[in-house]
């Protein structure tokens, strides 16, 4: 079972197949490219926004082609922002041997990656959840799960105490979970006292324009706990983010 970094670093290290001509020798050779994945995406559907058309240049394919048709689910997952590190592989493997590329290599790659892929905070979540063991794989689940819906007050995480590596952080406006858009993030470590520079380590894609890369690992301070009840229905903590403090999020055990 992986922790939330290490499953942040698969989504660094994508690694990408492609095959090269070896002139010498007068052979081709398979070779690979590491690529990483740095933006987040929240998809918009709307006809003429930069994440459709991102979104139709990564998935567009050919109904006879039967590598894409194999695999093309997986590439739609990843072009939405929601896919598994696998996924995104697929869908630059796609770029290459879809010719979208007009040469292959580690920074055309790159920059493909940059220009037309990212991923949202609950793909990152949900899809950390399957790895763990803790959610079944659907192409529905990964893609019509939202931040929101991982707040649910009997799951909630009431004292200090007790909050532990996989938790979750689900964002709230006051006392009630936050929506349109939400946010969630996974817990890597936990430390119920002060310390400088905070005491929580959090994984998330997050689109904060403090936050570099958008998919990252960085330390929360909690700077204030509010305990369960008068209309407060879980734990919640505030806290400082990426220099900002005012954060709200309750905790959630999945």
């Amino acid at each position: 079972m992986p922790t939330p970094v290490e499953f942040m670093q698969r989504y660094r290290r994508l690694r990408i197949r492609s095959a090269v001509d070896d002139h010498a020798s007068r052979t081709c050779r398979e070779t690979t490219h590491s690529v990483t994945l740095r933006n987040y995406l929240m998809m918009d559907w709307d006809e003429g926004t930069e994440e459709l058309r991102d979104y139709r240049t990564v998935s567009r394919g050919s109904r006879s082609d039967i590598w894409f048709n194999q695999n093309k689910n997986r590439i739609r997952n990843a072009a939405m922002g929601k896919g598994a590190p696998g996924d995104y592989e697929l869908a630059l493997e796609w770029a290459v041997r879809s010719n979208k590329l007009q040469t292959v290599n580690q920074h055309n790659l790159q920059t493909f990656c940059d220009d037309h892929l990212g991923i949202d905070c609950s793909g990152f979540v949900t899809n950390y959840l399957i790895a763990c063991g803790k959610r079944n794989y659907t192409d529905n689940t990964v893609r019509n799960t939202g931040a929101a819906s991982y707040f649910q007050a009997n799951r909630a995480v009431n004292d200090p105490n007790t909050i532990q590596q996989g938790d979750l952080l689900v964002w709230m406006d006051g006392n009630s979970v936050r929506r349109s858009p939400g946010h969630v993030a996974v817990v890597d470590s936990y430390v119920n006292q002060s310390v400088t520079g905070g005491n929580m380590r959090v994984v998330e894609a997050t689109g904060s324009r403090h936050a570099r890369p958008k998919l990252l690992s960085s330390m929360y301070a909690v700077e204030r706990i509010i305990d369960p009840g008068r209309g407060v229905p879980a734990m919640i903590l505030e806290v400082r983010r990426h220099g900002t403090s005012g954060s709200r999020v309750a905790v959630m055990r999945v």
